[in-house]
């Protein structure tokens, strides 16, 4: 679950799909055709528009974090460190940067590091809604149902986001109970509409096929 560019309005999941203010226009027009980009999966394309326009805007934050995303679904994860990195070295409390570090941690599976990681942030922003999501997957995946059954309940219902939702089928997928699981994302869908892209990469991060 990438976060591409930023979230705003408490813990509120609202991808901007557009440039940062204040760019050219050349800049604008790359930046919006990598984002194009993302969406046709083709990474490669997008690593092209974006090293462009980190030419004559170097070290700025949003490129520098799309730039280590694209690096992201190559699989290129020491590339995608180090941008999101030179994000947080410019911007230490920039969000989406520091979220996407904790993130590769996830998608490398080494649960038990995301897991601390995502809590050291949510000690400091205890209602994210997205941050409670990736507690919660970490400790279910990591087998400690406890612990996974006690932040879910923790989720605000119906939320601002589509955690809740996804926690919720994430949770009866993994007891076997398929059926209940494509209700809560239906009813997700049903809500949220497009918000849900994010939450669907990372069911399709982990496997996780609801027909």
């Amino acid at each position: 679950m990438l976060i591409l560019s930023l979230l705003v309005a408490s813990a509120a999941l609202v991808p901007a799909q557009s440039a940062p203010p204040n760019v050219s226009r050349e800049n604008r027009e790359l930046i919006q055709g990598a984002l194009a980009d993302f969406d046709s999966k083709d990474y490669d394309a997008a690593l092209v528009k974006l090293n462009k326009a980190d030419q004559s805007m170097p070290e700025d934050v949003f490129i520098l974090n799309l730039l280590g995303a694209a690096y992201t679904k190559k699989k290129e994860f020491a590339k995608a460190e180090d941008y999101f990195k030179r994000a947080l070295a410019k911007q230490p409390e920039f969000f989406p940067a520091k979220f996407n570090v904790g993130e590769l941690l996830f998608l490398q599976r080494r649960y038990a590091e995301a897991l601390e990681y995502f809590e050291g942030m949510q000690k400091v922003d205890p209602r994210n809604e997205l941050l409670q999501f990736k507690v919660f997957l970490s400790e279910l995946q990591l087998g400690d149902k406890e612990a996974a059954a006690k932040t879910l309940k923790s989720i605000k219902y119906p939320g601002d986001t589509p955690a809740y939702y996804y926690a919720q089928a994430a949770w009866e997928s993994k007891n076997g109970n398929n059926a209940k699981a494509l209700e809560y994302l239906k009813g997700a869908k049903y809500i949220f509409g497009p918000k849900t892209a994010l939450f669907d990469e990372t069911f399709e991060d982990l496997g996780i096929k609801l027909r």
